[in-house]
């Protein structure tokens, strides 16, 4: 994890329209500005302890940097990443000590039945750990982003979401057995980080 200068701060402040809309991701690293799965991963890291299991994993970069544990999706995006049904994973009980939806729950049409799983999974001093977008935001993102997985794939699928609600994030894990224990919001405000931690 790399810490930002204040020059690389201001660089990537004036650069916001090209780093959050104009340029595909892959793009910014030539332009010397920070990718918004960096802001993300920066952001989740410090939080993650022991063995790791990302949900919805993409190109599995968090797991390859955090070098403890195991990335899964339901489509391939490379970079070792699990495909499986994430409603049925084959691991065993209360294997692992963090578990991350990075900018992936509201992708998940049938959420209530990952997060039942990811309860099961989750160790009894486990972390939940989850970055979200609010539902104005992402859909304007997910209509201009032309760049986006989600177009990659053909478009969204029913049940997806733009983003989340922080209420709505919050009462989904509370339904599933999860206490909110930290909040924060990041990259200006526009994005949230929570934590939760299952209910004994």
């Amino acid at each position: 994890m790399k810490t930002k200068t204040h020059w690389q701060k201001i660089w990537d402040f004036i650069g916001i329209p090209f780093r959050f809309l104009l340029f595909d991701q892959l793009w910014l690293p030539k332009f010397k500005w920070t990718t918004l799965e960096d802001e993300r991963l920066n952001t989740v890291l410090p939080y993650i302890r022991g063995r790791l299991l990302d949900i919805g994993a993409g190109p599995n970069t968090l797991v390859n940097r955090y070098g403890n544990g195991i990335g899964v999706d339901v489509v391939d995006w490379g970079g070792g990443v699990w495909v499986v049904d994430t409603a049925r994973l084959p691991f065993c009980n209360n294997s692992f000590d963090t578990i991350t939806f990075i900018a992936s729950l509201n992708h998940i049409p049938n959420r209530k039945e990952v997060l039942r799983e990811a309860r099961r999974l989750i160790t009894s001093n486990g972390k939940i750990i989850i970055t979200m977008i609010d539902p104005i935001l992402g859909n304007i993102g997910h209509a201009l982003w032309w760049y986006s997985e989600d177009k990659k794939r053909g478009g969204m699928l029913q049940g997806e979401l733009g983003g989340m609600w922080k209420k709505q994030v919050i009462q989904i894990l509370e339904e599933e057995g999860f206490l909110l224990c930290h909040h924060k919001t990041f990259l200006y405000g526009l994005n949230h980080l929570f934590l939760f931690s299952p209910i004994k």
